[in-house]
């Protein structure tokens, strides 16, 4: 593990609010796990199993979304909600966003 759940929280946090803006609420972020050998479904790196954080996010309708954070880099990879996957960007500034499929 190279990264602690409090980084992995700031980075969460971060995220979100790049993502949804004001939206967002700390309080969304109902618990952060370790996975050990997480298999990727979105990115470069799709199938393969990876060291990832995943922080589970309350969303819409009493429904999660899990924001999945790689270990390695310490950066968001994707999102995946209910009905949809989207990859995470940075833009210049350092701002995380949503990548356009």
């Amino acid at each position: 593990m190279k990264h602690t759940e409090k980084q992995i929280l700031e980075i969460t946090k971060k995220t979100l609010k790049g993502i949804f803006k004001d939206l967002y609420k700390e309080s969304d972020i109902e618990k952060i796990v370790f996975e050990k050998n997480e298999e990727l479904i979105r990115g470069k790196n799709t199938g393969k199993n990876h060291p990832c954080w995943v922080a589970i996010i309350k969303s819409l309708f009493d429904s999660v979304d899990f924001l999945v954070i790689s270990d390695e880099t310490g950066e968001p990879l994707y999102i995946q909600g209910k009905y949809t996957t989207s990859e995470i960007e940075k833009d210049q500034e350092g701002n995380y966003y949503r990548k356009e499929n």
